[in-house]
């Protein structure tokens, strides 16, 4: 209704409330009329207020209908449109009763592509209305309409938003079951568009779960493809850089943290992204506080709230100044804003957070003497660590996965063998045909030659494997022995920390031992766990460092696998096998340029007079000797290695230097 027509009526309005004051002093019978006269003016004013835009709408469905006449598919279309407006409009109930009407003529006509788009839409209303299971009842209708028609840009689109709906519940099992099933969907038909999506979908259930190595795995391969056409949104790339800063937090790096989170601020203040502007300056907050400015990080933050979209955010900023302003001594006030977590709905589908409220209410209250309500935040805290922690759901998890990227393999395998039976019938009938020349000798000699070399390349790889599968037993049998002698002390809480590190350390050594190379982050991450496993072990008797410059280039440098580790362990069993304390063990990393420095030295007993020089030689040795032959052999590269007993050449140290020139095999 125009401006102008709504004075007009309220001016009749004005002039019809003047002629019932004037009634009512004359007649009781006429104000009892007017009075009804004027009620019922007033409500159809109303009425009409409301409804005359979704009164047009309606004459608009109308309209559709009638030009539909009989075709049922534009019928259902015309229901699906209002339905999508009034969803539009915030009338939840409504549109769902017209897009079940919509869904209900679909499937008279049976066509499975409407029915899974008009089913997928109703889906995420179901989901913004809050109605959880019949959200997820109705994308796995959508889902099964779509594979009927082998749509599989639908298929992957709503496999994914059921692994977010279940992601959100904290049903992570469920979450990546789905997940998986679109990103294998996506691969298989080569469909890259909005492939990062799903990347970074997937990078997200695991972070949920504390899985830090898979959570950087899947965002680093959304990384890698954001700049190609049609794979990534505005949308991911910001969450892209997100994931980085956030994982380069983890990993304790603030200023490479600090970086992605700027590129992130510039990127979404260019595009005017409030989510994107915020979660930057929330982030950047929180490294500020690590590095011990609670001021700047309490600016950041109140900058951050101008840019406030959803319940997360506000759920995370409260947690994050609340920990600012118990920094700054004021336990209340950061108790009061933590407080105001726990009567937000949202709060329960945000694990991370949910955890992180917890917390800090069992610490503020401690620290303001409130020991009762300490104890109960903290009973809360525990229930929900257990939930996330459940070893159950790591593992469903991870078997999962497991599971897809060995099917992805063999698919892979089993194309390449198809592509091999197809070139090498191209070369039989090429030298059917040549045999015919007169220069077919020439040919067969050639070919016998380059055959022969190839020969040798794949006895090599073979040999190369061996040799590496040889390693594993040797570390394993070691690691194990490890954990026998530490749970026999029956400390039952560190022995099953240290259980479970060892699967992750035995999981990332069973990934390496079949790769021809790995990144330099994935070789120091291993090293630091086996090593933090040994001096809980030896309980505390040496400490360890690994050393290396901020600029070096860690995920983009790659080396052979598991190639310091024997040295390592050297060091610790036989180094510090008769010392109670104070065992030192240091590692330096340097870039080369065409190799990587890795200096392994330690202050413990050294070799016996006369063993480096006699030859001694123990398993790890010789298999990493033949390693490096083999190494040396296939890539034609230098690969040096230098052993020292300390004691030879400073007469008032003890230990072993090892040096190891390991070659950089990024281009080959």
């Amino acid at each position: 209704m125009r401006e102008k027509d709504i004075r007009s009526m309220t001016y009749r309005l004005h002039i019809s409330l003047f002629f019932f004051y004037l009634l009512a002093f004359t007649s009781s019978y006429s104000l009892n009329v007017a009075n009804f006269t004027i009620c019922a003016s007033t409500n159809l004013y109303k009425n009409k207020i409301i409804s005359t835009v979704q009164d047009s709408a309606k004459i608009e469905l109308k309209n559709k209908i009638d030009k539909a006449a009989n075709d049922s598919l534009k019928i259902a279309s015309a229901y699906f449109e209002y339905g999508q407006y009034l969803n539009n409009s915030g009338e939840k109930e409504a549109s769902i009763d017209y897009l079940k009407l919509a869904i209900k003529i679909a499937n008279k006509t049976s066509n499975k592509a409407q029915i899974a788009e008009f089913d997928n839409y109703l889906a995420n209303v179901y989901w913004q209305a809050g109605i959880y299971q019949s959200s997820i009842d109705t994308y796995i209708l959508a889902y099964k309409s779509a594979a009927i028609t082998q749509d599989s840009s639908q298929m992957a689109k709503i496999s994914m938003n059921l692994a977010s709906n279940y992601n959100y519940l904290g049903d992570y099992n469920e979450a990546i079951k789905y997940a998986l099933n679109a990103l294998k969907i996506k691969e298989t038909a080569k469909d890259w568009e909005r492939i990062c999506y799903h990347y970074v979908a997937m990078a997200t259930i695991f972070k949920e779960t504390d899985n830090v190595e898979k959570w950087d795995y899947y965002i680093q391969k959304a990384y890698k493809l954001k700049d190609v056409e049609n794979c990534a949104s505005f949308g991911d790339i910001a969450k892209i850089y997100n994931n980085l800063g956030s994982i380069a937090v983890r990993k304790g790096n603030h200023k490479k943290a600090l970086i992605y989170f700027d590129s992130l601020l510039v990127l979404s203040k260019q595009a005017g992204f409030d989510k994107g502007i915020s979660a930057a300056l929330g982030n950047s907050s929180n490294i500020y506080k690590e590095l011990n400015q609670p001021e700047k990080a309490l600016e950041l933050l109140l900058e951050s709230e101008k840019y406030f979209g959803d319940p997360y955010e506000i759920i995370s900023n409260n947690n994050s100044k609340a920990e600012l302003y118990r920094l700054l001594g004021q336990e209340q006030k950061a108790l009061d804003l933590v407080m105001k977590n726990t009567s937000l709905n949202d709060l329960r589908f945000y694990s991370m957070e949910h955890e992180n409220t917890l917390s800090l209410l069992s610490d503020l209250n401690a620290d303001l003497l409130n020991y009762k309500a300490a104890l109960k935040w903290n009973d809360s805290l525990r229930i929900l660590e257990n939930k996330l922690r459940d070893d159950k759901v790591r593992k469903g998890i991870e078997e999962l996965e497991t599971k897809y990227e060995t099917a992805k393999k063999e698919q892979q395998i089993e194309l390449l063998t198809a592509e091999n039976e197809l070139k090498n019938q191209g070369i039989n009938t090429g030298i059917a045909i040549v045999s015919f020349l007169v220069t077919v000798i020439i040919l067969i000699l050639y070919i016998v030659s380059i055959r022969n070399k190839q020969a040798e390349l794949k006895q090599n790889n073979l040999r190369l494997q061996v040799l590496r599968t040889q390693m594993n037993p040797h570390f394993v049998f070691n690691a194990l022995g490890s954990i026998q002698n530490f749970m026999l002390k029956n400390d039952a809480r560190k022995a099953s920390q240290y259980l479970s590190q060892f699967a992750s350390l035995t999981r990332a050594t069973l990934n390496n031992s079949t790769a021809e190379t790995i990144s330099l982050a994935d070789e120091i991450s291993m090293l630091e766990n086996y090593m933090a496993l040994e001096k809980m072990r030896k309980q505390n008797k040496f400490i360890y460092s690994i050393n290396y410059d901020d600029d070096l280039d860690l995920d983009f440098i790659r080396i052979p696998p598991m190639l310091n580790q024997p040295f390592i362990e050297n060091a610790i069993k036989h180094g510090f096998k008769n010392i109670d304390n104070g065992g030192i063990l240091e590692i330096t990393i340097t870039d080369k340029k065409d190799w990587v420095e890795f200096i392994i030295e330690d202050n413990g007993e050294g070799f016996p007079e006369g063993k480096i020089k006699g030859g001694y030689k123990s398993m790890a040795m010789s298999i990493f000797e033949n390693r490096r032959k083999l190494i040396r052999q296939k890539y034609k590269k230098d690969f040096k290695f230098e052993i020292l007993n300390l004691n030879d050449e400073y007469p008032n140290q003890t230990g072993v230097r090892i040096t190891i020139n390991i070659p950089i095999l990024n281009n080959d």
